[in-house]
Formats: C-alpha cells, structure tokens, sequence
C-alpha cells in the first residue's frame, strides 16, 4: 500500500536527491520511498530550480559570434559581446540551446551529470535543501492571514474601530455585538495587532499598559513514545527487578545513504553489538531484532534483551513489532528516554566514538557487509579500557553471559596487539 495523505519528510527529500544523482527514474524513486510516482513528479516539479548559463556560452552562434556593442556602447566597451554578462538581454540574435543530456536524463534533470561544474548551459538541479525550505515556507503561508472576505474586514472595521475609540474593550464590544461579529475575541485582537483595522494596539487601553508574556519553551512528549514507555515509567519498571538493560540507537553514514548501523549497547561490560540496516526505517529494526531473535532462539533473547533503552528516533516508531516475538507473546520491553536526553544512555553514545574510529562521520556504509561489521566490534570490543579495570568488554562479557550467545553471534576475540581501531580495519 502506498502512503496516503503525508507529507515528504526532509529524510524523503534527501533521498530523493540521492537517487537522482545516481540517474534513476520516477517509478524507481517511488518504489524505494513506499510513494505513488505522481507524488514523486510533483515533487521533483515543484522544486527544480533554473541555474542561468554563465555569459552567452549557450547561445547556438557562441562559437562564431563577432558582435560588438550590441547594448548601445559606442566605442568605450572593449569586450566581445559573447563575453559579456549582459549581451542576452540586448542581442537580437541569441538562441537559446540545452546540453543533450537533459533529453536522454530520466528525469530531465543535470543532478546525476558529472561535468556539471564545468557546464556552460543552463542547468535544472533538484536539491534537498532548498525544497524543504520552500516547503516549509509554503506551510506556514498557507496557514497565516484571515479566513475573511473584503466585505466582512470592512463591516467589522466599521463596527468595533468607533466603539474602541470611545473607551470600549474587546471583550466588551464582542460580548454585546455576537450576533453582528463574524470572529472571535481573540481573532478580533488578532486583526487589530496585525493593523487589519483602522485602530492599532495603541488604542487599546490594556493593552499599552501590559507587557507581552513570556512564553517558556515547551518539550512536548516525542511522538513515538507512549505512556507505560517513557522514561519515567522505565525508572519505575526497573526500580525492583534484577534485570539488566540493553541500550539501542542508531549511527548513521554519509547522508542520504540507504544504510546505517543498529547498536546495542551492553552497559555493565561496556559490549556493543552492531547490525547493518539496509534502510534507517522502522520496518528494518523491526526486521533486524526478529533476525537476532532467530539467530538466538526465544529464551536466550529473553535473557539477553530483556529490556530495550533507546531514543525517540523516526526509526523506533514500531512499538509493537520491536515488543512482540517471532514465536508469539513478548520478547522484550522498550522504553524511551526524554527529548534532548541522550545522557540517559550515555555510554551507548559514548561507544559509538569508538565506531567513528573505524567508519568516520560522512563515511558512506553502502559498501559494507555485516560480516565487515562483525568484525569491527570484534575489535572494538576486545580494545581494554581503564573504566573496566584493564579487561576488555569481551573478557566481562563472557562472565556475565551465556556462551551460546557468543558462538551464534559470532563473536570472536582479537588479540590485545592485533587490535585495529582505525579505517584501515575495513579496507
């Protein structure tokens, strides 16, 4: 089922442009984001932008032009008018021509071409960024200004602009005008501050007096988090059971790029596991905790991941499919931690810095296979670290853990003087 009735997110439009530059079509691009290819046409429409030809480069006589003084400049201008920026607007000759590409491109865009910062010809370029910013424009837009026609604004200017000056408050006028007043009294001091009416704020006797409010910022609760999974209820569910707790998020490559890593984060042995996602998308968390499970069976996942810790990421929003088990009932309990609270699961965050070691920030992972992730945490997770008193996470980890979970996970130690924690390992 394709989406209906939302929006293009910015992850949308990034993706978008990705798959753009690498020279696909519509129904490609449809495909991949779970979107109707009208959806994607419009898009790509709406937000292409003209990139002017530099001079008269892409004039059809460019190459044999020898006109001079085309502007009216008698004598003063040395300059070939072929090489002048402005030689388009006064030339009766020029012809405009388009590079041949644009007719064999899928989409008729220059984002896939590789000599396109050395083009001469105008160029049409989808970019991400500035759609998103149109977009968001057009949003906010649509949604200000007044629902009123002309004729209203003026019964009401000539209803509630004499009475104000005579002394009348708003809520006055308003409560003795209901059936004559087509707004109300918050939508009439809304047109008065927006100066829609021939009185202006200063008219208003209460209103000079008071200083504006001074709003707090607000952290609305994220939206993927739900009562009985916020971090309040994790402190509570915790606060007398013996269990131990896992802490999930996600490390992304270069942007734009379909893959990224899913961690879990062991926190007492500081051990971190990582599976390669082949999208950032909820569908493949989903998909990566059942193929664990599998891996692992029913009850030594149960022993493992009892309870899940993670963020309020767009990737976590499937609640359910991350709670429920590929063999029936539950497998684990997932919480979230607060907004802007990535120190409620501060050493998963705080590993993650030794996986930028090895796959630097902007590094793209399309290239990667979960082998080579494998064996990345094999080597993180064998390097010593002070906090564990001179061990490695894979030394306490082995104490505290079933040796089941080590040899269908494939987990492996490496030797203290073989380890790598460089891009080297990968390569």
């Amino acid at each position: 089922m394709k989406k209906k009735s939302t929006h293009l997110t910015y992850d949308e439009r990034v993706r978008i442009e990705t798959l753009l530059d690498e020279d696909v079509s519509v129904r490609y691009i449809a495909d991949r984001l779970d979107r109707s290819p009208s959806t994607i046409s419009r898009e790509i429409k709406r937000h292409t932008q003209a990139k002017p030809a530099n001079k008269c480069y892409d004039c059809m006589y460019f190459h044999d032009c020898t006109a001079r003084n085309v502007c009216g400049t008698q004598g003063s201008c040395p300059k070939k008018c072929k090489n002048c920026t402005r030689a388009k607007t006064y030339c009766p000759d020029y012809v405009q021509t388009f590079c041949d590409r644009l007719e064999t491109s899928p989409v008729h865009l220059c984002n896939s071409c590789h000599k396109r910062h050395l083009c001469h010809f105008e160029q049409f370029l989808y970019s991400s960024e500035t759609a998103q910013k149109e977009y968001q424009t057009q949003l906010s837009d649509s949604r200000s200004g007044f629902d009123l026609t002309g004729k209203q604004l003026d019964h009401i200017d000539r209803l509630v602009s004499p009475l104000i000056k005579r002394g009348q408050s708003v809520y006055h006028i308003v409560q003795t005008n209901k059936e004559d007043l087509p707004v109300s009294e918050s939508s009439l001091r809304r047109l008065i501050k927006a100066s829609e009416l021939e009185v202006r704020d200063i008219d208003l006797r209460e209103a000079v007096r008071r200083r504006p409010r001074k709003r707090k910022k607000q952290h609305p609760e994220p939206p993927v988090a739900k009562k009985g999974h916020l971090y309040k209820d994790y402190q509570e569910y915790i606060k007398n059971q013996d269990i131990s707790t896992v802490q999930m998020d996600c490390v992304e490559g270069k942007q734009g790029d379909r893959h990224a890593l899913l961690t879990l984060h062991f926190p007492l042995p500081h051990m971190q596991l990582a599976i390669l996602l082949e999208e950032h998308t909820s569908r493949c968390v989903t998909a990566a905790l059942d193929t664990v499970e599998s891996t692992l069976g029913k009850e030594l996942f149960s022993v493992c991941f009892p309870v899940i810790l993670t963020d309020n990421g767009h990737e976590f929003l499937d609640i359910k499919g991350m709670e429920r088990s590929i063999y029936g009932g539950q497998r684990t309990k997932i919480f979230f931690c607060d907004p802007n609270r990535s120190d409620q699961k501060g050493p998963c965050e705080n590993n993650h810095r030794l996986i930028r070691t090895i796959i630097p920030k902007g590094t793209s992972m399309d290239n990667y296979i979960q082998a080579d992730i494998t064996l990345m945490m094999n080597h993180i997770n064998s390097y010593k670290r002070k906090s564990l008193f001179g061990c490695c996470p894979y030394e306490i980890a082995k104490k505290m853990m079933p040796q089941e979970f080590f040899e269908r996970l494939g987990l492996k130690r490496i030797r203290g003087n073989h380890v790598l924690l460089s891009p080297a390992l990968l390569k």
